[in-house]
């Protein structure tokens, strides 16, 4: 089912196809898109979204305080989003939304506010949904001439991150309360796009274009 004009979203959301990836775990291959939400307009689309992620029914073990830990980072994901000088991704597997992540590109140093992902049906977790939402910010990154990336990693919600992004080559350096200050250097990032490459398959849009996806994206979830 796909989304019909009249819901919420403006009719004209766009976003720039910028990628396909291909990954295989188990032997499921797992194709997802990503796409580039590069003006206000488009990330106005972004402000019901977190209203429309039923993390309650697609991962219903989730205590009553992880789901709100986690309800939370996506709202924070998505008010970041609507700064103009944010860079917005967004992941899509089988026209279903089923990741973002918000960075801060600068000249020295890129700042990742933050990365979210859900299954896109009842516990059915989207294979290197995150990963993949990686190493397309580290592409980007590359093409830069920053020479680091900062993130601050929770410790109080549902999923251990910390260990996650160690193993994309963050180190931590700091923190505070619930958070742990973490960052990698452009070297480090060189070494973990090797391990990426063979991970996962990514094939850039030589002729990227803006799509519709009022008319594409399946929001019932």
């Amino acid at each position: 089912m796909q989304i019909r004009t009249t819901n919420t979203f403006s009719p004209n959301f766009q976003a720039i196809h910028i990628a396909n990836a291909k990954n295989y775990l188990g032997n499921i291959e797992t194709n997802i898109k990503l796409y580039e939400l590069n003006s206000n307009k488009d990330k106005s689309f972004l402000k019901d979204l977190p209203a429309k992620i039923k993390m309650y029914k697609l991962m219903p073990d989730l205590t009553p305080d992880n789901y709100d830990r986690w309800h939370e980072m996506l709202e924070y994901a998505t008010d970041k989003a609507l700064s103009p000088d944010r860079k917005t991704l967004l992941a899509v597997v089988d026209n279903k939304p089923c990741g973002i992540a918000v960075f801060l590109p600068g000249k020295n140093k890129f700042h990742l506010d933050c990365i979210c992902t859900w299954p896109i049906e009842y516990g059915k977790k989207v294979k290197l949904a995150g990963t993949t939402l990686f190493k397309q910010m580290f592409e980007i990154f590359q093409d830069s001439k920053a020479d680091r990336i900062q993130l601050e990693a929770i410790t109080d919600g549902p999923f251990d991150t910390v260990s996650k992004y160690k193993n994309l080559g963050f180190t931590e350096w700091g923190g505070r309360s619930n958070q742990i200050f973490m960052q990698t250097t452009a070297p480090k990032v060189k070494k973990t796009m090797k391990y990426l490459d063979d991970l996962i398959l990514t094939e850039k849009i030589k002729n990227s274009y803006k799509e519709n996806l009022n008319e594409i994206l399946d929001l019932q979830i």
